[in-house]
């Protein structure tokens, strides 16, 4: 089921709030076109995935790498290297479980850390997010979560915005402690479906 015009509208206010942005793109191959722009206007060298549909990653990596840009899906790099792998990417794309229209939220769950860390420790996290996903309100999510206990997802990742904290002056810093920036693509997301 689609979440109707209202939540999708308010899930894109809450999460301009925040200082993120939304794309809503209807298919993959605009998601391609989309993130191969984005990448090349960002100026990243090294581009890593993480629970993006199979065709999806590979039709990126075709894009990506086409552009001389580093590509990989962190499921096919072995694990010794993956720590220099994660220290060096400048754009972390992951697939996005769920978002909660109230705060702007995604829920991202993953079965490993290093999973956990591509939407944390490149400057730049864009999330890929089913608009059915979207819920209104975190009391929709406890059922959700309560259903999760029983899966081999062991670390269930709440985003809201991009990284910020203050310093000692109440000065609001982004990217200390995170991303710098956050980008949603919501697919299948027109505002004229409701």
């Amino acid at each position: 089921m689609k979440a109707d015009s209202d939540v999708l509208k308010r899930f894109i206010s809450e999460l301009e709030k925040l200082g993120a942005t939304a794309e809503l793109l209807e298919t993959r191959t605009q998601v391609v076109k989309h993130l191969s722009d984005f990448v090349r206007e960002k100026g990243a060298k090294m581009v890593l995935a993480y629970g993006l549909e199979r065709m999806l990653s590979s039709e990126l990596s075709k894009a990506i790498t086409s552009m001389g840009i580093s590509y990989f899906d962190i499921n096919d790099v072995d694990r010794r290297d993956l720590r220099k792998l994660l220290e060096r990417a400048d754009i972390g794309i992951t697939g996005a479980d769920l978002a909660v229209a109230e705060t702007g939220s995604l829920i991202i769950t993953s079965e490993n850390d290093a999973a956990r860390l591509l939407s944390c420790l490149p400057p730049i996290h864009v999330a890929i997010l089913p608009r059915e996903n979207i819920l209104d309100s975190f009391l929709d999510l406890a059922e959700w979560l309560r259903k999760m206990q029983g899966t081999s997802k062991r670390t269930v990742s709440v985003i809201t915005g991009p990284s910020r904290t203050a310093d000692i002056e109440l000065e609001i810093v982004l990217g200390v402690h995170g991303p710098c920036e956050l980008h949603v693509i919501i697919l299948g997301g027109a505002l004229s479906e409701g």
